[in-house]
């Protein structure tokens, strides 16, 4: 296999690991937490933000911190092929 086409299929790679990780914060993580931050619990009267309540699970951190790791990846990746 040429250089060429390693290079290619890595970059492939690390572009989907980061768009999957990309999907899951912004559809299932932000649906989460937009339907806790819009319960009334949460927002007051003049429209400012109580104390969060979201829970780790409800915020889902492990996703954004994949996401942070998927980016860097895929930067790094980019700077060594000088896309």
């Amino acid at each position: 296999m040429s250089e060429i086409t390693e290079s290619i299929e890595e970059l492939e790679t690390t572009l989907k690991e980061f768009m999957q990780d990309f999907d899951l914060v912004f559809s299932e993580d932000w649906e989460i937490t937009v339907t806790h931050i819009t319960h009334e619990d949460y927002i007051q009267k003049d429209g400012t933000f109580l104390d969060p309540k979201v829970d780790d699970a409800s915020n889902n951190w492990a996703n954004r911190g994949a996401l942070l790791e998927s980016y860097g990846k895929l930067t790094e990746l980019m700077r060594r092929l000088r896309i």
